[in-house]
């Protein structure tokens, strides 16, 4: 080219093809100067790079950083792609490497007229970056977001010193991004190789016409030998590295032979296939959703942070689905929160819609082809992806689901689905797995359990008519609910039911069996929270249904109420259940079975509101007409006498709650046994209430008696083990041992954190009771800290308001106030006072005494 001008303008080919892209984009170069910015921001050369741009076309200045240009260019090129639709022909625009040779040709033209300092205004150029002596690739990703370790991974990888080439295979599902991470690593690298070079081989014939053109720009002779052996030779004698691309590769039996095994080269394999050997894999996953919100506003240009983080979940993250919904939302002028509307409500229409650049084909289109092969010769992978349609799209048990530990399970089953096969068959089952597995449509964390994208849910339920969806559903629930391990109370079961509760709440309709089941594991493990989220939508299911006065209906709004009181809202509790009261005895009549459990649990919500009296009233009406429907030794009527001594302690009388204790609990040995949990736990309430009445010892005794009685019917390790040693703990400090109290909270807690985890209730209260009694042991500075760490987590647990949480507030203050602050404990207690006079009410017992101790370490300032 020299110094030569095209078309009058002084700044050659360069100045022309510029013009012709800025006339394609349909913007001014001062506009795409600002668009590409907004991407670097603090970019102080960019900055400097575009003060002259005005200059580009006439050849008065050229670029001072290639990398501010380049992204110019793809700014341009993106807005020329989406006028297409108008009309225009884009072509081959974004071609960096030519992009970066025509610059250099120009700045060489310059260079014979003028010197670098007065090219530049004074400031010397940067040296050009070598490009690869031959390159020849599809243009760089527009885009790379959220790969970072990826590439990192690849640099390492590719680091090993080998004599041979070292060959990676990036492997993943279809739209997943493999072909743009290899791309964006071969540009980051083309500078120290002399070659780099893609082939498309997807078949043999795309790869050796692959061959045969990088035969023609290697010059090597056209003497009848094959492009293939001759490409290997030339590689194996080549003086500086190279790296070959191979996209798209079937499996690893497609591409034996093709590959160069001399010279010091980099093979970078992609691959649907997910069957290589593990040194040679890395697995392409779905971006971080943040990454991926990130990707879409910079695709959109739009600044909506909530809507893009939300369409980036529906998508599950996949890039090809990012770049398709942003393509479709600059093309018709959608925001992402109108876009996100439309996909929930048409997922499988806007999948096959937008036109992704550089990209052909939808999300839809890309998995029909494997969809076609496993439809024509698996037909059992095709049904376990079925399957999977109709679940969660993580960890699936599917080696349980298909286990067939329900009896009868299989010939329930339709024939027509064909999954009758797999049902108890772990080789077939295995085999399925392997199918999908080769188009990286499943993939596999562990033994036995299966995850799936949840578009290839989405696509997959797609291609079934209404029927078939309905009939794949229902097979579902039944394998679920054939999994579903019964007695949702053993600790032993909790393990499946965590794992299945996301599947069950996907496949089950709220009003199957299955679901009460889940509901009673949540409120056994101690997820009193989302116990009480899946029993609500049981309750408006039925409300739906039935009605509001069905007594189905009302059964769901009281076991609601219910796990909400638990959930630490005992005032929402009481209140659903008083609403609640009146229609169930006017369905059910005052004297039903359902109408007293409602009444005793709208007395007990009464009691946990900081009412224990009332709690205490209503229980004693209630005994004698529980007694006269069911009789004196039905569970129900044992339970409510425990009730009643319960609430008359709590009411301030342990001396009376005793003695109720002793009157009832004899019936209960003799009805349930010695060892029934209900008795067990009515004998640890007995304990406390002999301690607060006065015979602290003999409470340790019964609290000793009933560790070994619940870890001899339990297990060692059962929450109710625990529990025991708890309350064994406090009355060894009631007793008058604190010391020996905290040493035993000392013990006790990292068996609660390892069985329970860190932050339950059991914990909690372990972590609470421990600070108490190193204070009473003579530490008060330590349990100070102790109470300073818990407050914060029982907060975010439990809410800042939740009587437990007011605890350890009231501790921390005592214990700020022993450690010497007098004025901090002080400030403390007028704080918590406000609250538990809003809370629980004026007069309340924990309120009266944090009123005295305010009183108290007020004095003392």
């Amino acid at each position: 080219m020299g110094g030569g001008q095209r078309g009058g303008q002084r700044g050659g080919e360069f100045a022309v093809r510029l013009a012709g892209l800025v006339k394609m984009s349909g913007l001014t170069l001062e506009r795409a100067a600002g668009r590409t910015m907004s991407r670097r921001p603090r970019e102080a050369s960019w900055t400097v790079t575009f003060r002259q741009i005005s200059a580009w076309q006439n050849g008065d200045h050229l670029p001072e950083s290639e990398a501010a240009f380049l992204t110019l260019v793809r700014v341009l090129t993106e807005h020329a792609r989406g006028r297409v639709v108008r009309g225009h022909q884009v072509g081959e625009l974004l071609d960096e490497v030519r992009w970066v040779r025509l610059l250099q040709q120009a700045r060489d033209a310059r260079t014979g007229r003028r010197s670098p300092e007065t090219e530049t205004g004074g400031v010397q150029q940067a040296e050009r970056r070598p490009v690869a002596d031959i390159f020849g690739t599809k243009p760089r990703p527009l885009q790379m977001a959220g790969r970072t370790a990826l590439l990192t991974r690849l640099h390492h990888a590719f680091a090993v010193p080998s004599d041979t080439p070292v060959q990676v295979v990036l492997h993943g599902l279809g739209g997943i991004g493999k072909t743009s991470l290899a791309l964006e690593f071969a540009y980051r690298v083309r500078t120290g190789h002399g070659l780099v070079w893609q082939f498309a081989a997807e078949d043999h014939t795309a790869l050796a016409g692959g061959f045969a053109a990088l035969a023609v720009r290697l010059g090597l002779p056209d003497d009848g030998s094959s492009p293939v052996a001759q490409v290997h030779a030339a590689l194996a004698e080549a003086e500086r590295p190279w790296l070959l691309v191979f996209d798209n590769v079937a499996d690893h039996a497609a591409i034996r032979g093709w590959l160069p095994t001399a010279g010091q080269g980099k093979l970078l394999l992609t691959s649907r296939s997910a069957h290589w050997p593990q040194a040679l894999s890395v697995e392409v996953t779905p971006l971080d959703v943040s990454a991926a919100a990130r990707f879409l506003l910079d695709r959109t240009g739009q600044d909506d942070g909530i809507a893009a983080a939300t369409v980036a979940t529906e998508l599950g993250a996949l890039p090809l689905a990012l770049e398709q919904a942003g393509a479709f939302v600059g093309a018709t002028g959608l925001s992402l929160a109108e876009y996100l509307d439309g996909l929930r409500a048409q997922p499988a229409l806007l999948l096959d819609r937008g036109e992704p650049y550089d990209y052909d084909g939808s999300v839809a289109s890309t998995w029909t082809l494997a969809f076609e092969r496993l439809e024509r010769d698996t037909p059992e992978a095709i049904a376990l992806l079925r399957l999977l349609s109709q679940l969660a799209p993580d960890d699936v048990p599917i080696r349980t689901l298909l286990a067939g530990r329900r009896s009868g399970l299989p010939e329930s089953l339709p024939a027509s689905l064909g999954l009758t096969g797999l049902i108890g068959n772990v080789i077939g089952v295995a085999e399925a797995v392997g199918e999908l597995r080769r188009f990286s449509l499943v993939a596999s964390p562990e033994p036995g359990v299966l995850s799936v994208h949840r578009l290839v849910q989405a696509i997959t339920a797609d291609r079934m008519t209404p029927s078939a969806r309905a009939a794949w559903r229902s097979a579902a629930a039944a394998l679920v609910e054939g999994a579903l391990p019964g007695h949702p109370d053993l600790v032993a079961n909790w393990p499946l039911y965590a794992r299945l509760v996301p599947h069950a709440h996907v496949a089950l309709e709220p009003s199957a069996s299955g679901m009460r089941e889940v509901v009673e594991y949540l409120g056994a493990s101690g997820d009193y929270q989302t116990a009480a989220t899946v029993q609500a939508e049981i309750h408006t299911d039925a409300l739906g249904r039935l009605g509001p006065e069905h007594s189905d209906t009302l059964t769901a709004a009281a076991l609601h109420a219910k796990w909400v009181g638990h959930a630490g809202d005992q005032f929402t509790a009481r209140d659903l259940l008083t609403e609640l009261l009146p229609i169930r005895e006017r369905v059910s009549g005052p004297d039903h079975p359902d109408t007293l459990w409602a009444a005793a649990a709208l007395a007990d919500w009464i009691g946990q509101s900081g009412d224990p009296g009332a709690a205490r009233d209503r229980v004693a009406e209630l005994l004698p007409i529980r007694e006269r429907v069911s009789g004196p030794d039905h569970p129900d009527t044992l339970r409510l006498a425990q009730e009643a001594g319960f609430w008359t302690g709590q009411a301030g009388d342990p001396a009376a709650a005793r003695l109720y204790y002793e009157e009832f609990l004899p019936r209960m040995e003799r009805v349930w046994g010695a060892d029934h949990p209900d008795t067990l736990a009515a004998r640890d309430q007995y304990a406390r209430f002999l301690s607060e009445s006065g015979s602290a010892e003999a409470a340790r005794d019964v609290c000793v008696a009933l560790v070994a009685a619940y870890e001899r019917t339990s297990g060692l390790d059962h929450p109710d083990s625990l529990w025991a040693r708890v309350n064994l703990a406090f009355r060894t400090g009631q007793a008058g041992d604190a010391a020996t109290a905290r040493d035993l909270y000392a013990a006790l807690l990292p068996d609660c954190e390892r069985i329970s985890g860190p932050e339950t209730h059991l914990t909690l209260v372990t972590r609470v009771n421990l600070s108490h009694w190193t204070g009473v042991a003579g530490d008060p500075v330590t349990a100070r800290d102790q109470c300073e760490a818990l407050l914060p987590i029982r907060s975010r647990r439990f809410g800042p308001e939740h009587f437990d949480t007011l605890i350890v507030r009231e501790n921390l203050a005592r214990w700020t106030g022993e450690s010497g602050d007098p004025h901090g404990a002080a400030d403390q207690y007028t704080v918590l006072l406000a609250i538990l006079e809003r809370v629980l009410g004026p007069d309340a017992p924990m309120t009266r005494n944090v009123r005295d101790q305010l009183v108290l370490w007020t004095s003392r300032t």
